[in-house]
Protein backbone atom coordinates (compact mmCIF):
# COMPACT_ATOMS: atom_id res chain seq x y z
CA UNK A 1 0.00 0.00 0.00
CA UNK A 2 1.42 3.65 -0.50
CA UNK A 3 1.31 5.94 1.73
CA UNK A 4 0.12 9.48 0.95
CA UNK A 5 1.83 10.49 3.71
CA UNK A 6 4.89 11.28 1.97
CA UNK A 7 4.83 13.90 -1.16
CA UNK A 8 2.79 12.73 -3.91
CA UNK A 9 4.12 13.65 -7.53
CA UNK A 10 2.82 16.13 -9.13
CA UNK A 11 1.00 16.24 -12.10
CA UNK A 12 0.95 20.09 -13.59
CA UNK A 13 0.99 21.37 -16.60
CA UNK A 14 3.06 24.41 -15.42
CA UNK A 15 6.70 25.30 -16.00
CA UNK A 16 8.70 24.50 -12.49
CA UNK A 17 8.80 26.90 -10.37
CA UNK A 18 11.69 28.53 -8.18
CA UNK A 19 12.33 26.81 -4.73
CA UNK A 20 10.55 29.93 -3.13
CA UNK A 21 7.06 29.42 -5.42
CA UNK A 22 7.06 26.30 -4.89
CA UNK A 23 6.27 26.65 -0.87
CA UNK A 24 3.28 28.59 -2.04
CA UNK A 25 1.72 26.71 -4.92
CA UNK A 26 2.19 23.40 -2.35
CA UNK A 27 0.15 25.22 0.37
CA UNK A 28 -2.41 25.71 -2.72
CA UNK A 29 -2.64 22.30 -2.96
CA UNK A 30 -3.29 21.40 0.53
CA UNK A 31 -5.89 23.92 0.57
CA UNK A 32 -8.03 21.77 -2.40
CA UNK A 33 -7.55 18.27 -0.28
CA UNK A 34 -9.40 16.71 2.38
CA UNK A 35 -9.16 18.35 5.49
CA UNK A 36 -7.15 15.81 7.66
CA UNK A 37 -9.03 15.24 11.38
CA UNK A 38 -6.79 12.31 12.19
CA UNK A 39 -3.58 14.97 12.54
CA UNK A 40 -4.71 17.05 15.21
CA UNK A 41 -3.21 16.56 18.00
CA UNK A 42 -6.84 15.96 19.97
CA UNK A 43 -7.58 13.04 18.02
CA UNK A 44 -6.30 9.69 19.93
CA UNK A 45 -7.43 6.00 19.65
CA UNK A 46 -9.75 4.23 22.11
CA UNK A 47 -11.67 0.64 21.59
CA UNK A 48 -10.22 0.48 17.57
CA UNK A 49 -11.27 4.18 17.09
CA UNK A 50 -10.04 7.60 16.07
CA UNK A 51 -11.95 10.11 18.56
CA UNK A 52 -11.63 13.83 18.17
CA UNK A 53 -11.42 13.88 22.06
CA UNK A 54 -13.09 17.24 23.90
CA UNK A 55 -12.72 15.80 27.12
CA UNK A 56 -12.45 12.85 29.30
CA UNK A 57 -13.66 10.62 32.18
CA UNK A 58 -12.42 10.28 34.95
CA UNK A 59 -10.97 6.84 34.50
CA UNK A 60 -8.66 8.32 31.70
CA UNK A 61 -11.18 7.65 28.77
CA UNK A 62 -11.70 10.01 26.06
CA UNK A 63 -15.19 11.22 24.66
CA UNK A 64 -16.04 13.33 22.02
CA UNK A 65 -17.20 12.79 17.73
CA UNK A 66 -15.37 10.34 16.26
CA UNK A 67 -12.99 11.08 13.06
CA UNK A 68 -15.09 9.30 10.81
CA UNK A 69 -18.12 11.12 11.76
CA UNK A 70 -16.25 14.54 11.61
CA UNK A 71 -15.08 12.96 7.71
CA UNK A 72 -18.38 12.36 7.03
CA UNK A 73 -19.67 15.43 7.63
CA UNK A 74 -16.70 17.67 5.49
CA UNK A 75 -17.77 15.50 2.65
CA UNK A 76 -21.74 16.55 2.92
CA UNK A 77 -20.40 20.56 3.70
CA UNK A 78 -17.80 20.60 0.88
CA UNK A 79 -20.19 19.13 -2.05
CA UNK A 80 -18.97 20.36 -5.47
CA UNK A 81 -15.26 20.52 -3.92
CA UNK A 82 -13.08 18.61 -6.09
CA UNK A 83 -11.56 16.20 -3.30
CA UNK A 84 -15.31 15.37 -2.48
CA UNK A 85 -16.25 14.61 -6.01
CA UNK A 86 -12.71 12.15 -6.26
CA UNK A 87 -14.03 10.27 -3.48
CA UNK A 88 -17.07 9.69 -4.45
CA UNK A 89 -15.90 8.38 -7.96
CA UNK A 90 -13.70 6.10 -6.05
CA UNK A 91 -16.45 4.68 -3.96
CA UNK A 92 -18.74 4.37 -6.31
CA UNK A 93 -16.66 2.81 -9.13
CA UNK A 94 -15.00 0.14 -7.18
CA UNK A 95 -18.67 -0.62 -5.20
CA UNK A 96 -19.66 -1.02 -8.76
CA UNK A 97 -17.08 -3.24 -9.99
CA UNK A 98 -15.88 -5.40 -7.30
CA UNK A 99 -19.18 -5.51 -4.97
CA UNK A 100 -16.65 -5.02 -1.94
CA UNK A 101 -16.67 -2.64 1.17
CA UNK A 102 -14.22 0.66 0.15
CA UNK A 103 -12.79 2.42 2.47
CA UNK A 104 -10.76 5.17 0.79
CA UNK A 105 -8.14 7.46 2.52
CA UNK A 106 -8.01 10.91 2.64
CA UNK A 107 -7.95 12.49 -0.37
CA UNK A 108 -5.05 14.76 -1.97
CA UNK A 109 -4.98 17.35 -5.05
CA UNK A 110 -1.83 16.69 -6.36
CA UNK A 111 -1.38 18.29 -9.33
CA UNK A 112 -3.58 20.27 -12.65
CA UNK A 113 -3.93 19.20 -16.23
CA UNK A 114 -5.18 21.47 -19.51
CA UNK A 115 -8.58 20.17 -18.45
CA UNK A 116 -8.87 18.44 -15.65
CA UNK A 117 -7.74 18.65 -11.50
CA UNK A 118 -5.92 15.66 -10.14
CA UNK A 119 -6.26 13.93 -7.12
CA UNK A 120 -5.52 11.10 -5.35
CA UNK A 121 -6.09 8.36 -2.46
CA UNK A 122 -5.53 5.35 -0.83
CA UNK A 123 -8.21 2.62 -1.88
CA UNK A 124 -9.08 -0.38 0.47
CA UNK A 125 -11.14 -3.20 -0.29
CA UNK A 126 -12.48 -5.85 2.00
CA UNK A 127 -12.47 -8.51 0.28
CA UNK A 128 -9.91 -8.31 -2.06
CA UNK A 129 -9.18 -11.49 -4.03
CA UNK A 130 -7.60 -9.68 -6.88
CA UNK A 131 -5.17 -7.59 -4.92
CA UNK A 132 -6.54 -4.18 -6.29
CA UNK A 133 -6.41 -2.17 -3.19
CA UNK A 134 -3.57 0.48 -3.96
CA UNK A 135 -3.59 4.81 -4.32
CA UNK A 136 -5.56 5.71 -7.02
CA UNK A 137 -5.48 9.28 -9.11
CA UNK A 138 -8.70 10.85 -10.27
CA UNK A 139 -8.71 13.16 -12.99
CA UNK A 140 -11.94 14.98 -12.60
CA UNK A 141 -13.06 17.10 -15.92
CA UNK A 142 -12.29 21.09 -14.72
CA UNK A 143 -15.75 23.07 -15.54
CA UNK A 144 -15.01 24.51 -18.61
CA UNK A 145 -13.42 21.66 -19.84
CA UNK A 146 -14.06 21.15 -23.40
CA UNK A 147 -16.74 19.16 -25.07
CA UNK A 148 -14.33 16.60 -26.34
CA UNK A 149 -12.74 15.48 -23.08
CA UNK A 150 -15.12 13.11 -22.31
CA UNK A 151 -14.40 11.19 -26.05
CA UNK A 152 -10.58 11.48 -25.37
CA UNK A 153 -11.38 9.54 -21.95
CA UNK A 154 -12.90 6.80 -23.47
CA UNK A 155 -10.47 6.93 -26.17
CA UNK A 156 -7.26 7.30 -23.51
CA UNK A 157 -8.77 4.23 -22.46
CA UNK A 158 -8.97 1.98 -25.04
CA UNK A 159 -5.52 2.79 -26.79
CA UNK A 160 -3.74 1.81 -23.08
CA UNK A 161 -5.74 -1.18 -23.14
CA UNK A 162 -4.63 -1.90 -26.85
CA UNK A 163 -0.60 -1.06 -26.27
CA UNK A 164 -0.40 -3.55 -23.74
CA UNK A 165 -1.07 -6.00 -25.76
CA UNK A 166 2.16 -4.62 -27.48
CA UNK A 167 6.37 -5.02 -26.08
CA UNK A 168 7.11 -1.78 -25.73
CA UNK A 169 10.70 -0.47 -23.90
CA UNK A 170 8.27 1.74 -21.42
CA UNK A 171 5.50 1.16 -18.99
CA UNK A 172 2.20 2.23 -19.07
CA UNK A 173 -0.01 3.19 -16.07
CA UNK A 174 -3.14 0.70 -14.66
CA UNK A 175 -6.00 2.09 -15.62
CA UNK A 176 -9.04 1.61 -13.44
CA UNK A 177 -11.63 3.08 -15.88
CA UNK A 178 -13.73 5.83 -16.27
CA UNK A 179 -16.91 7.02 -14.08
CA UNK A 180 -19.26 9.70 -14.43
CA UNK A 181 -18.58 12.88 -12.26
CA UNK A 182 -21.86 15.04 -13.24
CA UNK A 183 -22.84 15.04 -16.52
CA UNK A 184 -19.16 14.77 -17.58
CA UNK A 185 -16.61 11.44 -17.06
CA UNK A 186 -13.68 11.29 -15.05
CA UNK A 187 -10.35 8.79 -15.79
CA UNK A 188 -9.07 6.84 -12.89
CA UNK A 189 -5.75 5.05 -12.80
CA UNK A 190 -3.44 3.47 -10.56
CA UNK A 191 -0.91 5.73 -9.25
CA UNK A 192 2.45 5.85 -10.70
CA UNK A 193 5.45 6.41 -8.14
CA UNK A 194 7.84 7.92 -9.98
CA UNK A 195 10.04 11.69 -10.51
CA UNK A 196 9.10 13.70 -13.29
CA UNK A 197 11.30 13.94 -15.95
CA UNK A 198 13.54 17.15 -16.04
CA UNK A 199 13.82 18.34 -19.71
CA UNK A 200 16.97 20.36 -18.60
CA UNK A 201 19.95 18.76 -19.30
CA UNK A 202 21.94 17.74 -16.23
CA UNK A 203 19.32 18.19 -13.85
CA UNK A 204 18.80 14.65 -13.00
CA UNK A 205 22.25 12.32 -12.39
CA UNK A 206 23.06 10.26 -15.49
CA UNK A 207 20.04 11.08 -17.62
CA UNK A 208 20.71 12.52 -20.75
CA UNK A 209 16.54 13.57 -21.29
CA UNK A 210 17.36 14.23 -25.13
CA UNK A 211 17.77 10.67 -25.44
CA UNK A 212 15.46 8.84 -23.33
CA UNK A 213 12.61 11.16 -24.60
CA UNK A 214 14.00 10.04 -28.36
CA UNK A 215 14.12 6.25 -27.50
CA UNK A 216 10.42 6.65 -26.22
CA UNK A 217 9.29 8.61 -29.35
CA UNK A 218 10.91 6.11 -31.56
CA UNK A 219 9.36 3.54 -29.76
CA UNK A 220 6.09 5.03 -29.99
CA UNK A 221 5.77 5.93 -33.88
CA UNK A 222 7.26 2.59 -34.33
CA UNK A 223 3.60 1.27 -33.94
CA UNK A 224 1.50 1.78 -37.30
CA UNK A 225 -1.38 4.42 -37.75
CA UNK A 226 -3.45 0.94 -38.70
CA UNK A 227 -2.75 -0.85 -35.93
CA UNK A 228 -4.77 1.85 -33.71
CA UNK A 229 -7.10 3.16 -36.11
CA UNK A 230 -10.05 1.76 -34.84
CA UNK A 231 -8.84 3.28 -31.73
CA UNK A 232 -7.39 6.80 -32.01
CA UNK A 233 -8.81 9.51 -34.86
CA UNK A 234 -6.22 10.97 -36.79
CA UNK A 235 -4.61 11.37 -40.34
CA UNK A 236 -3.70 8.76 -42.94
CA UNK A 237 -0.81 9.60 -43.76
CA UNK A 238 1.92 12.38 -42.44
CA UNK A 239 1.66 15.01 -45.18
CA UNK A 240 -2.57 14.92 -44.54
CA UNK A 241 -1.49 15.78 -41.16
CA UNK A 242 0.91 18.72 -41.85
CA UNK A 243 -1.36 20.12 -44.53
CA UNK A 244 -4.15 19.99 -41.49
CA UNK A 245 -1.72 21.96 -39.36
CA UNK A 246 -1.03 24.50 -41.35
CA UNK A 247 -5.07 25.70 -41.51
CA UNK A 248 -3.31 27.71 -38.33
CA UNK A 249 -2.24 30.26 -40.48
CA UNK A 250 -5.72 31.17 -42.21
CA UNK A 251 -6.99 34.92 -41.71
CA UNK A 252 -3.63 35.46 -39.59
CA UNK A 253 -2.07 38.04 -42.08
CA UNK A 254 0.48 39.64 -39.75
CA UNK A 255 4.44 39.25 -41.89
CA UNK A 256 5.60 37.11 -39.86
CA UNK A 257 2.62 34.28 -40.23
CA UNK A 258 2.84 34.30 -43.66
CA UNK A 259 6.40 34.18 -43.91
CA UNK A 260 6.09 31.21 -41.78
CA UNK A 261 3.49 29.60 -43.70
CA UNK A 262 5.37 29.91 -46.95
CA UNK A 263 8.27 28.45 -45.47
CA UNK A 264 5.94 24.87 -44.16
CA UNK A 265 4.48 24.81 -47.36
CA UNK A 266 7.70 24.44 -48.69
CA UNK A 267 9.28 22.51 -46.56
CA UNK A 268 6.20 19.58 -45.99
CA UNK A 269 6.64 16.00 -44.98
CA UNK A 270 6.02 13.28 -47.85
CA UNK A 271 2.79 11.05 -47.94
CA UNK A 272 4.13 8.48 -45.83
CA UNK A 273 1.56 5.84 -43.71
CA UNK A 274 1.14 8.37 -40.44
CA UNK A 275 2.03 6.72 -36.92
CA UNK A 276 0.79 6.63 -33.48
CA UNK A 277 1.42 9.75 -31.76
CA UNK A 278 1.73 10.51 -27.73
CA UNK A 279 0.53 13.69 -29.06
CA UNK A 280 1.88 15.66 -25.42
CA UNK A 281 5.37 13.96 -24.73
CA UNK A 282 6.47 16.23 -22.42
CA UNK A 283 8.72 15.48 -19.41
CA UNK A 284 5.46 15.52 -16.66
CA UNK A 285 4.17 12.63 -18.41
CA UNK A 286 7.89 10.87 -18.26
CA UNK A 287 7.90 9.12 -14.45
CA UNK A 288 11.23 7.61 -13.58
CA UNK A 289 12.12 5.08 -11.19
CA UNK A 290 15.42 3.80 -10.34
CA UNK A 291 14.44 0.14 -10.91
CA UNK A 292 12.02 0.18 -13.83
CA UNK A 293 11.64 1.74 -17.09
CA UNK A 294 9.72 4.54 -17.72
CA UNK A 295 6.45 4.77 -17.47
CA UNK A 296 4.39 6.93 -19.73
CA UNK A 297 1.33 8.36 -18.83
CA UNK A 298 -1.65 10.92 -19.79
CA UNK A 299 -2.39 9.39 -23.31
CA UNK A 300 -5.26 11.68 -23.75
CA UNK A 301 -4.54 13.81 -26.96
CA UNK A 302 -2.80 10.58 -28.78
CA UNK A 303 -3.68 10.41 -32.46
CA UNK A 304 -2.77 9.36 -35.78
CA UNK A 305 -0.06 11.52 -37.85
CA UNK A 306 3.27 13.31 -38.71
CA UNK A 307 6.00 11.71 -35.61
CA UNK A 308 7.54 15.44 -36.24
CA UNK A 309 4.50 16.59 -34.33
CA UNK A 310 5.81 14.88 -31.14
CA UNK A 311 9.21 15.91 -31.49
CA UNK A 312 8.18 19.10 -32.06
CA UNK A 313 5.83 19.56 -28.84
CA UNK A 314 9.52 18.54 -27.28
CA UNK A 315 11.45 21.45 -28.70
CA UNK A 316 8.82 23.90 -28.54
CA UNK A 317 10.26 25.93 -30.68
CA UNK A 318 12.59 27.54 -28.60
CA UNK A 319 16.61 28.17 -29.64
CA UNK A 320 18.40 25.63 -27.03
CA UNK A 321 16.01 22.61 -26.22
CA UNK A 322 17.30 20.83 -23.11
CA UNK A 323 19.24 23.88 -22.50
CA UNK A 324 21.82 22.95 -24.43
CA UNK A 325 22.76 24.49 -27.99
CA UNK A 326 23.34 21.25 -29.76
CA UNK A 327 19.94 20.04 -28.21
CA UNK A 328 17.44 19.87 -31.26
CA UNK A 329 20.50 17.87 -33.26
CA UNK A 330 21.17 15.62 -29.98
CA UNK A 331 17.84 14.68 -30.19
CA UNK A 332 17.49 13.97 -33.88
CA UNK A 333 20.17 12.32 -34.31
CA UNK A 334 19.54 9.61 -31.39
CA UNK A 335 15.81 9.45 -33.11
CA UNK A 336 17.42 8.83 -36.39
CA UNK A 337 19.91 6.02 -35.47
CA UNK A 338 16.55 3.89 -34.10
CA UNK A 339 15.96 3.95 -37.77
CA UNK A 340 13.21 6.91 -37.80
CA UNK A 341 15.34 8.43 -40.75
CA UNK A 342 12.62 10.13 -42.95
CA UNK A 343 11.41 12.71 -40.04
CA UNK A 344 14.11 15.76 -40.61
CA UNK A 345 14.77 18.84 -38.96
CA UNK A 346 12.69 20.60 -41.67
CA UNK A 347 9.55 18.27 -41.22
CA UNK A 348 10.07 18.99 -37.08
CA UNK A 349 10.03 22.98 -37.64
CA UNK A 350 7.11 22.36 -39.63
CA UNK A 351 5.37 21.45 -36.88
CA UNK A 352 6.91 23.95 -34.69
CA UNK A 353 5.95 27.16 -36.93
CA UNK A 354 2.25 25.64 -36.38
CA UNK A 355 2.87 25.75 -32.84
CA UNK A 356 4.09 29.35 -32.37
CA UNK A 357 1.06 30.69 -34.80
CA UNK A 358 -1.47 28.39 -32.00
CA UNK A 359 0.14 30.55 -29.47
CA UNK A 360 -0.18 33.44 -31.15
CA UNK A 361 -3.95 32.95 -31.88
CA UNK A 362 -4.70 32.02 -28.41
CA UNK A 363 -3.11 35.41 -27.05
CA UNK A 364 -5.17 37.04 -29.56
CA UNK A 365 -8.55 35.74 -28.18
CA UNK A 366 -6.87 35.74 -24.16
CA UNK A 367 -6.07 32.55 -23.62
CA UNK A 368 -2.59 33.56 -23.21
CA UNK A 369 -0.86 34.59 -20.06
CA UNK A 370 1.87 35.94 -23.50
CA UNK A 371 1.29 38.98 -25.18
CA UNK A 372 0.55 38.92 -28.89
CA UNK A 373 3.81 40.49 -29.72
CA UNK A 374 5.41 38.39 -27.41
CA UNK A 375 4.14 35.25 -29.69
CA UNK A 376 5.55 37.61 -33.30
CA UNK A 377 8.68 37.87 -31.62
CA UNK A 378 9.08 34.31 -31.00
CA UNK A 379 8.00 33.54 -34.69
CA UNK A 380 10.93 35.75 -35.47
CA UNK A 381 13.32 34.07 -33.81
CA UNK A 382 12.38 30.77 -35.13
CA UNK A 383 12.24 32.17 -38.78
CA UNK A 384 15.72 33.47 -38.80
CA UNK A 385 17.46 30.59 -37.45
CA UNK A 386 15.39 28.94 -40.30
CA UNK A 387 17.20 31.79 -43.04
Amino acid sequence: MVCLGAPLQRRARVRRETPKRIGRAERRLQECSEPRFDEDDDVVEYGGELIYAVGYTEGGAPYGVPVAELQREAARDARGAGWARAKRVLRELFERETGASVEIGPVRKIGDGLAREIFAADVDLSPDPDRRSNTYVVALPCPDADPELDERTSTELRLVARLRETVLPFRLPVMAGAYPDGDRLALVRRFVAGIELDLRAGRQSRVRPWALVAEIASAIHGISGLHVADVVTGHATRLDHARAALSIFDDLEVTEMKAARSWAEAHLPPAQPSSLLHGDLLGQNILLSVDKPPCVIDWEYACRGDPAYDLAIITRAVRRPFQLHDGFERLLDVYRSSGKSQVTAAHVHVHELCLVAGWYRAALTGRSRHAPEQEIGQMRSLLRRLE
